[in-house]
Parts: C-alpha cells; sequence; structure tokens
C-alpha cells in the first residue's frame, strides 16, 4: 500500500469521470448538518443527486455523524440526518463485513490515524473506489485510489 502527497486539480472532472467515488463521514456530516463549506460540498452532493456520480460510503459514517450530533444534544438533526442518510436513493451505504475489518488494520497500520479513518479507507478500497473524498487529509493517493479533498474545490466549481 502506497500513499502520495500532492496537489490535484480537475476536482469536478476527475469524480465525473469515476466509476465509483467514496464519500467519507467528514463529508456527509458538512454537508447534511449544513455546518461547513455547503457550496463545496454541493459540488459533490449535486452530482449523485443527478446520477452523474456513482457513490458509496460506509455504513459506519451513520455512527460517527450521529454520534456527534447526538453529543450536541441535538436529537432532532440526528434523527433527520439519519433518515437522509438510510432514503439517500443514490447514495450506497456499505455494510462493515469481516473483509473490510481486515483491510482497515492494514490500512492503519500503515498509515496511522484514527479507526473510523481506516474502516472508511479500507470500505473504498474493498469496493473497488477510485476516489476516496474526504476533508483535511495530507493523502492524495492510496494504494492507487485518488484522495480528493472537499478544501480542493475552487470557486470555479462551485
Amino acid at each position: 500500500m502506497t500513499a502520495e502527497v500532492g496537489t490535484p486539480d480537475g476536482f469536478v472532472e476527475r469524480l465525473a469521470r469515476a466509476t465509483l467515488v467514496h464519500v467519507d463521514a467528514r463529508v456527509l456530516a458538512l454537508h447534511l448538518t449544513a455546518t461547513g463549506p455547503v457550496a463545496r460540498t454541493d459540488v459533490v452532493f449535486a452530482g449523485i443527486r443527478d446520477g452523474r456520480i456513482t457513490a458509496q460510503t460506509s455504513s459506519l459514517s451513520l455512527y460517527q455523524i450521529l454520534a456527534e450530533v447526538y453529543r450536541q444534544g441535538e436529537t432532532a438533526l440526528a434523527r433527520e440526518v439519519a433518515r437522509a442518510l438510510r432514503l439517500h436513493a443514490r447514495l450506497k451505504l456499505v455494510p462493515a463485513g469481516a473483509e473490510i475489518a481486515l483491510q482497515a488494520a492494514e490500512v492503519r497500520a500503515r498509515l496511522g490515524g484514527r479507526p473510523e479513518r481506516a474502516f472508511q479507507i479500507a470500505t473504498a478500497l474493498v469496493s473497488g473506489a477510485e476516489i476516496y473524498v474526504t476533508t483535511g487529509s495530507v493523502l492524495r493517493r492510496v494504494a492507487g485510489m485518488l484522495v480528493l479533498n472537499i478544501e480542493d474545490v475552487t470557486s470555479d466549481d462551485v
């Protein structure tokens, strides 16, 4: 497993060309709770909504997002977010099974970081995602999969 650091170009173009895009929980949380750069996350979710982007996330995303929302005492928002994630017609929730757990262990051993991030990356790798969309990562490529940060969206993309 290799990891590269660098600067991608053509964020929207790369998403549109990919066969499968994995969206991690951080990006979903920013979008669904409207607490971050919604114009930037809209670039991803508009493509998912209209079918230009085939996307998935780990079922672990429900846990990651809802734990924080509940911690903030936002029970109604938690129900709304859970419903939106489960019912999003074009965003597949991939269950975290044994194969993904094994891959996650390898990812965490090689790249470090939190277990949740390792499970997200492992889900993307096992599923064959070409692009992993995240936020705040220095990684640009993991085992041949391109890593794009939502921060890389420019005003031209929005």
